[in-house]
């Protein structure tokens, strides 16, 4: 199949504006947005690969993978000006690891979350790691943000059993996600600077926890001693006066 350069070359800038303007990986896609987005593949590739991309997103919707994800992923490699057959490529691959991701975790989750689960596993994370996150937390509850941390510690050296205690424990204090990004970024500065990552780990675990006492004691409303407890005005016990004389 040939490609017009300068027509692929058109196609890459305007798929980067659309990418720019709203499609954010992991979001719910309507029906009327799949049709959308299927149309917008064929102004952003040739009719062959368009194809295909469809293709590949029925199959992953018939597996319980959300549809959106997969033309998501193909926009992000038409923007970054990658070839039409290395875009499907890779689409074929990332289909898998979302399809896996979505058994590791069971049903039911957010696309963040399974793109997240798809990413960690791309990045190495053991597949018991990422399916005992999905046991720990059932439901919808959104696990995007303690699976990138996971990806991130463990692809810096931390042995997955303590990375996973780190954020489970993260999860328990009720860490935002912020925070816990926070917590691998600072791990992974001291591995940097030359710390094994036992010592990061138990310097940054104790930072945490010190901080986390800290916000509970600030939440606690204070107490007044029952010694310092105030008198209502007039009830002042009678004040014995000294004789003059």
């Amino acid at each position: 199949i040939r490609i017009n350069p300068r027509k692929w070359a058109c196609a890459r800038h305007a798929i980067t504006g659309l990418v720019a303007v709203g499609i954010v990986a992991g979001s719910a896609v309507p029906a009327t947005g799949q049709e959308r987005d299927a149309r917008r593949l064929e102004d952003a590739m040739p009719a062959e690969y368009a194809v295909q991309v469809r293709e590949i997103a029925r199959q992953a919707g018939e597996a319980g993978v959300p549809p959106g994800l997969i033309a998501r992923k193909a926009f992000e490699g038409v923007a970054k000006g990658y070839p039409p057959e290395r875009v499907i490529t890779a689409l074929d691959a990332y289909a898998g690891r979302l399809r896996e991701a979505r058994d590791l975790l069971g049903p039911d989750r957010r696309p963040a979350s399974l793109a997240a689960a798809a990413e960690a596993l791309r990045r190495g994370v053991p597949r018991d790691a990422i399916r005992s996150m999905g046991d720990r937390e059932r439901g919808a509850r959104d696990l995007a943000v303690p699976l990138i941390v996971l990806s991130d510690l463990t692809e810096a050296g931390v042995p997955t059993e303590n990375a996973l205690e780190m954020v489970n424990s993260a999860m328990d204090r009720g860490t935002r996600g912020d925070q816990m990004l926070g917590l691998s970024a600072a791990v992974r500065r001291r591995m940097q600077q030359g710390s094994d990552w036992q010592t990061a780990v138990d310097a940054v675990r104790r930072r945490a926890g010190s901080q986390s006492r800290q916000r509970d004691r600030q939440s606690q409303p204070s107490r007044r001693p029952d010694s310092a407890t105030p008198v209502p005005p007039g009830s002042d016990p009678p004040q014995r006066h000294r004789d003059g004389g």
